[in-house]
């Protein structure tokens, strides 16, 4: 089972206002990798990382052509980071895109004012140290 820990969803919760990073990659279906930074990401629950997608571009055909992803966070200053793999679901309506959006940080949100954009809740299979091949949690 996968736990997201508390001292991973501070850092991925606190990102965009403290300015560390959270880069997505997705690959097109012919297998060409895309990375986007993604100052909406969240953790949604133990499970679960999402973001709002407002790019509506490579990123987003990606994810509707290949859910898999991969996410890095790294703080530098602190050395400290994590690479999360799982799987996207795009929701472009619904109470899941609500929610999604309801979490989003203002300065995030507010350049999307017309909430064109989808909820992405990706489920995470597994977490890796930013650097190296050590496992820190994988779904069995």
């Amino acid at each position: 089972m996968i736990k997201i820990t508390d001292d991973m969803k501070d850092r991925i919760n606190k990102a965009f206002d403290e300015k560390k990073y959270c880069v997505w990659a997705t690959t097109s279906s012919d297998g060409y990798p895309d990375l986007s930074f993604r100052g909406s990401t969240h953790v949604f629950d133990d499970e679960h990382i999402a973001f709002w997608d407002r790019s509506l571009g490579t990123s987003s055909t990606n994810l509707e052509n290949n859910p898999h992803v991969c996410m890095l966070y790294y703080d530098s200053a602190a050395r400290t980071g994590w690479r999360f793999y799982g799987t996207a679901t795009v929701y472009k309506e619904g109470d899941l895109r609500q929610q999604i959006m309801k979490r989003v940080v203002k300065g995030e949100i507010d350049k999307d004012p017309e909430r064109k954009g989808y909820g992405v809740l990706v489920r995470i299979d597994k977490i890796r140290g930013y650097s190296g091949f050590n496992i820190v949690q994988e779904r069995e």
